[in-house]
C-alpha cells in the first residue's frame, strides 16, 4: 500500500515467500523489484530476512525474470519509511532502480544471431571486445579470460565495456583512457600480476576479482553477479578520487 500511495507505476503484488513465488509466472525479462524490510539493528532477524530475499531473487530469476532487492536507508519498513519521510522518499529509492531494471533487460536481448556468431573458446589471442556500455556515472572496462565469463556479466547488467583478452601479451595493444577504471575478472586460478601490471604502467586504475562467475549466475543468480562487480567498481571510483585529491596543482612536493 505505502509503494501504491507514492505514486510508483507497476503492478504491485504482496508474496515474496518462497512458497507463494513459485507459484508466480514471470513472462521473459520481466523487471521485479523485490521491495525487502531492512532488519539491521537485528543480527539474526536480518540474515534470516536477507537469506529469505535472496532465495526470491533467485527463484524469478531462474524464471526467466530480471530482479533486484531493494530496501529503506534506516531500519524499518516502507511503511515506516512513508510516515516518516514521505511519498517522495520512496519513489526516491524505487524509481533509479526501475531505470537500471531497464537497462539489464535491454543488456540480456541476447539475439540467436548474436549467439551464433560469438565463437565459444577458452583461449583467446587477442582482444575482443564483446559489449560496449557505458554508465554516464561509472563507466568502467571489465576485463575476462573467457567468453562465457564475459556473457555472464553481461547478463548480470553490469554496464561498461566487456572485453575478452586476459593475457599481458594481448594487452600490449590496448591503450587505456587516462585514469581508466579497468576490472580483471577471472576464476581463482588465473594469475593476472603480468596483465595488471601491462595496464598500470599505461596507467589505467586496476583490480582483479576473481570468483567462478558463471557457476554464481547459474547457483545464485544475476543479483549475485552484479553483488560482486559493484562493490569494486565503487572501490576503483574512491581510489581515482583519492588520486585526484593527492595530486594538487600549485603544490610542491615535501623533501
Amino acid at each position: 500500500m505505502s509503494l501504491q500511495q507514492s505514486g510508483i507505476k507497476g503492478n504491485i503484488i504482496a508474496s515474496a515467500g518462497i512458497s507463494n513465488l513459485r507459484n508466480y509466472s514471470p513472462f521473459p525479462g520481466e523487471k521485479i523489484i523485490i521491495a525487502a524490510d531492512n532488519d539491521s539493528k537485528n543480527t539474526i532477524t536480518n540474515t534470516i530476512t536477507n537469506n529469505t530475499v535472496i532465495k526470491a531473487a533467485k527463484t524469478l530469476e531462474m524464471k526467466g525474470a530480471i530482479t533486484c532487492i531493494v530496501k529503506p536507508p534506516e531500519n524499518g519498513d516502507f511503511n515506516n519509511l512513508l510516515q516518516s519521510c514521505g511519498e517522495q522518499s520512496i519513489r526516491d529509492i524505487i524509481e533509479p532502480e526501475i531505470t537500471k531494471l531497464t537497462k539489464a533487460v535491454e543488456t540480456t536481448k541476447l539475439t540467436q544471431t548474436e549467439n551464433n556468431s560469438i565463437e565459444k573458446q577458452n583461449n583467446i589471442t587477442n582482444v575482443k571486445e564483446l559489449y560496449n556500455k557505458y554508465s554516464k556515472y561509472s563507466p568502467v572496462t571489465i576485463i575476462t579470460k573467457d567468453i562465457e565469463t564475459a556473457l555472464t556479466i553481461r547478463q548480470a547488467g553490469v554496464e561498461g565495456k566487456i572485453l575478452c583478452a586476459i593475457e599481458a601479451e594481448n594487452l600490449q595493444n590496448y591503450n587505456p583512457g587516462p585514469k581508466e577504471k579497468i576490472i580483471l575478472a577471472v576464476k581463482n586460478d588465473v594469475n593476472t600480476e603480468k596483465a595488471e601490471k601491462v595496464l598500470e604502467d599505461k596507467e589505467a586504475v586496476v583490480c582483479t576479482v576473481k570468483n567462478d562467475f558463471n557457476n554464481v549466475l547459474k547457483t545464485q543468480g544475476l543479483y549475485a553477479v552484479r553483488n560482486i562487480i559493484s562493490p569494486e567498481i565503487r572501490k576503483l571510483n574512491e581510489k581515482i578520487e583519492s588520486i585526484q585529491t593527492n595530486i594538487q596543482p600549485g603544490l610542491c612536493p615535501k623533501h
